[in-house]
């Protein structure tokens, strides 16, 4: 038997090496401590995030910063973006919107954003077990939650991010609810107005018979497209193209029907594209493309099977008459690892003036000829 002094001394005696007994006071205590920070550190994200937002340029930018830059900064495992164009003008507005794949996708019926919400949209967190799971995010695997955020316009829904998040790193109280639905409302009004910027930039920077960039903004392009090369360290080629003796085919069949021929080829050469080239009307018969991605020697493919389609592209021009034209091209490309670069505006100017020389070289020959000429110099 134990006597009551033992069953004292065992009710006394401590584990070794064990942690002293916490207090529910101090584990409350631990608990609001560690509340507070998480709030504070959700909050210096959300606010850093914001300024990303703020510094964006343009609506392709702003939507590259929603896609692939707010998951890392907020530890989500993806981002997807759905978009609502009942008039069919985003697709227009978005550059390459290709490149985001299947993580952004535009819709022009309401409807289908509609139904992911109640009546009154609002931010909501569902698990594998909702049915909408089934709709957002099915390409990505391994993702427990999908945290929707609705982007609104005066009560009406025009958006939908969708963020997909794994169980370990779920944390969502009403303090971090708080600070999304303020994060949603940024990426709202930041959504709507590069929208309206783009639309006021796109009366500037686009060329109004072939609906193709300007000379201005094919140098935003350019500029654009140089420092993403630079920061992924991938080539890009610019095509410099003339359509042949059109000055005598506008003396000729005059300018409403000139006009209608370069129209038809800025057609045809852009339907010769990739979904991620540019296009751009510097002058008056003079045309711009931006490969990006491509090297010397697919350029060069590229502008030969161009050159041949257009030798062989039959006009009509709706009067009975059939033309032809045919195309001096001048070739440059840029490799970053070759000709490292400090000065991207320079630069810019570097490549334009030697795919000009490239023009002019193939002009020089008849015309309907490709000109390579090359940046021999290093640029710093």
């Amino acid at each position: 038997m134990v006597d009551s002094d033992g069953i004292g001394r065992l009710q006394r005696e401590e584990i070794q090496g064990a942690p002293p007994a916490t207090s529910r006071a101090e584990l409350r205590e631990r608990r609001l401590t560690e509340s507070v920070q998480l709030n504070r550190y959700l909050y210096l994200q959300c606010q850093q995030f914001e300024h990303m937002l703020l510094d964006s340029q343009d609506l392709t930018s702003l939507l590259e910063i929603l896609i692939f830059n707010l998951p890392r900064h907020f530890s989500y495992r993806v981002a997807e973006l759905w978009l609502l164009d009942q008039d069919g003008e985003l697709g227009e507005l978005i550059g390459g919107g290709e490149r985001f794949g299947h993580y952004l996708q535009v819709h022009n019926d309401a409807f289908v954003l509609q139904e992911l919400y109640e009546l009154e949209p609002d931010i909501e967190l569902i698990d594998a077990t909702d049915s909408r799971m089934f709709e957002v995010l099915k390409s990505e695997h391994g993702i427990d939650y999908a945290l929707m955020l609705p982007l609104m316009e005066s009560g009406r829904l025009v958006g939908s991010l969708h963020l997909g998040i794994q169980e370990e790193g779920l944390s969502f109280g009403d303090a971090e609810e708080d600070l999304i639905a303020h994060l949603a409302a940024i990426v709202s009004r930041s959504y709507l107005a590069a929208v309206q910027r783009q639309q006021i930039d796109n009366l500037v920077r686009l060329d109004p018979l072939t609906r193709v960039a300007n000379k201005t903004g094919f140098e935003q392009d350019l500029a654009r497209e140089i420092s993403r090369a630079r920061r992924n360290n991938q080539p890009i080629t610019i095509l410099l193209m003339e359509v042949d003796e059109y000055a005598e085919l506008h003396d000729h069949y005059g300018e409403e029907r000139s006009q209608f021929v370069l129209k038809r080829v800025a057609q045809r050469v852009a339907s010769d594209l990739r979904l991620t080239d540019l296009m751009a009307r510097l002058e008056q018969s003079r045309l711009a493309v931006l490969l990006t991605g491509c090297g010397e020697t697919l350029g060069q493919d590229i502008a030969e099977r161009m050159r041949e389609d257009i030798e062989d592209f039959a006009i009509d021009d709706g009067r009975g008459a059939v033309l032809q034209v045919t195309l001096s091209i001048g070739l440059v490309s840029w490799e970053p690892q070759h000709y490292p670069a400090v000065d991207m505006q320079q630069l810019a100017r570097q490549i334009e003036s030697v795919a000009d020389k490239a023009l002019e070289a193939s002009r020089a020959k008849g015309g309907n000829a490709t000109t390579i000429s090359r940046l021999t110099t290093l640029i710093v």
